[in-house]
């Protein structure tokens, strides 16, 4: 019995000890556990944004709360700086104290303002190169307050290289690397650049133009590359224009029922490009053809009044040269023989004609520059002929005209709009194409 009675306690000495041993075990892991997930460990995070600074504390493996740390009025996060400087991963999990600088920019306007004006016309000109002035207004309607922009003011044209330096922190680190170009940028790159930066800085790639294109001005074809960006920039009112063809700026226009400019359409044997303008191929005799018409179209208010005073300007403000002939029914001298003419002001009867047939298609009338004789004795010779409704064909001799009122003193000698009765006299002789 007394041996019993000394085992016991033994016996439950031991199994104090097993429990102690297991209990402390399981503390063990339990502190360790503890220890790993940080429940007694708390990181510092430091958020400075301007002169504003604060500190919260995060648990080892989240996350630092970067939404809790308050801007300045009148900015906006362009992005975080760690320690280092460079830009810090807002995604990425903490295991020790940090701190964090905002890279604040100034705050977007909640609208981009339109900055571009259309002009007299009412044309967007996207052709154009953009003026420093322009450029700055553009950079200014992006922001909610004024900024100093003044570097681009100075420039007469702008090149994206230029534009990206003058917007340098205001913007994320890289979002203005794209502009890197050397040449000065037209109204609707600027326009696409500079909208482009402000919708992507306000809703990042949530945004878009509809589908459905508008004609915001009658020269920017709305198919076109940035002319969504430009349209949304042009200040002012829209002009639209009267059904069939006007004149501006000594530039032929043609319009349909809507009032807006024809785009892509060839008409009357007159070619109308993607701004509606009748165009010739060749942007030298365009540029002298508008150049000519233009106090033309300003004074006289019909086609037949401008065609007529057309007429006149080549017959009285051009003098005779003798230079090239062409055969009966040659083709293909038009163009430069109507550049030269226009050009210098000196030419013989082809040039003469090519001066008129010029302007009479850059009035919208489909003219045709003829090589022939004339006379019974075949004198080679250039004139103009057109077709009235009926298909019956008018001609025009302005050179010889000229030739009878200033160089015989025949100053009745109208060769203005000649019906076959009034040709038979002058035996025109024709090429094959016109028989």
């Amino acid at each position: 019995m007394e041996r019993e009675h000394e085992a016991a306690p033994r016996e439950l000495k031991r199994a104090l000890i097993l429990a102690a041993a297991i209990i402390f075990a399981a503390f063990a892991a339990f502190a360790a556990a503890l220890a790993e997930t940080g429940l007694f460990t708390r990181l510092e995070v430091g958020f400075t944004a301007g002169e504003t600074e604060s500190l919260v504390y995060v648990q080892p493996g989240e996350t630092a709360p970067f939404d809790a740390a308050e801007l300045p009025a009148g900015t906006r996060l362009l992005c975080w700086l760690g320690p280092d400087g460079a830009e810090a991963d807002t995604e990425a999990a903490l295991y020790e104290d940090a701190s964090f600088t905002a890279l604040l920019g100034p705050a977007l306007a909640p609208a981009m303002e339109p900055w571009l004006e259309r002009d007299e016309n009412g044309f967007a000109l996207p052709d154009e190169p953009v003026t420093g002035a322009e450029a700055a207004r553009g950079a200014a309607a992006m922001f909610a307050s004024e900024v100093d922009i003044t570097a681009l003011e100075r420039l007469d044209t702008v090149s994206e290289a230029q534009l990206a330096s003058a917007l340098e922190g205001f913007f994320a680190p890289g979002a203005l690397d794209y502009l890197d170009g050397a040449e000065p940028m037209t109204r609707i790159e600027a326009a696409g650049a500079l909208y482009t930066l402000y919708m992507d800085s306000l809703y990042g790639e949530a945004w878009g133009f509809d589908a459905v294109y508008r004609v915001a001005a009658p020269d920017l074809d709305p198919m076109r590359e940035g002319a969504g960006c430009l349209a949304a920039c042009l200040a002012g009112e829209e002009r639209q224009y009267a059904e069939g063809i006007c004149f501006i700026d000594g530039y032929q226009y043609r319009a349909d029922e809507t009032g807006l400019f024809i785009m892509d359409e060839e008409a009357d044997g007159l070619y109308y490009g993607p701004d509606g303008r009748y165009t010739s191929g060749d942007k030298e005799l365009d540029a002298l053809v508008a150049a000519a018409l233009r106090p033309i179209c300003a004074e006289y208010e019909t086609r037949g009044e401008m065609l007529r005073a057309a007429y006149i300007y080549v017959r009285d403000e051009f003098d005779y040269l003798r230079r090239h002939y062409y055969g009966v029914g040659a083709e293909g001298w038009q163009t430069e023989e109507a550049k030269t003419m226009l050009a210098t002001r000196r030419g013989n009867c082809y040039n003469y004609a090519a001066a008129f047939w010029a302007l009479a298609r850059g009035l919208g009338y489909d003219a045709a520059a003829v090589a022939g004789t004339v006379g019974w004795e075949r004198s080679l010779h250039g004139w103009v002929i057109m077709y009235d409704e009926e298909g019956e064909r008018v001609v025009y001799d302005v050179e010889l005209e000229m030739a009878y009122r200033y160089q015989r003193g025949l100053m009745d000698t109208d060769l203005y709009a000649m019906y076959p009765a009034d040709t038979e006299w002058w035996h025109y002789v024709y090429g094959e194409q016109y028989e």
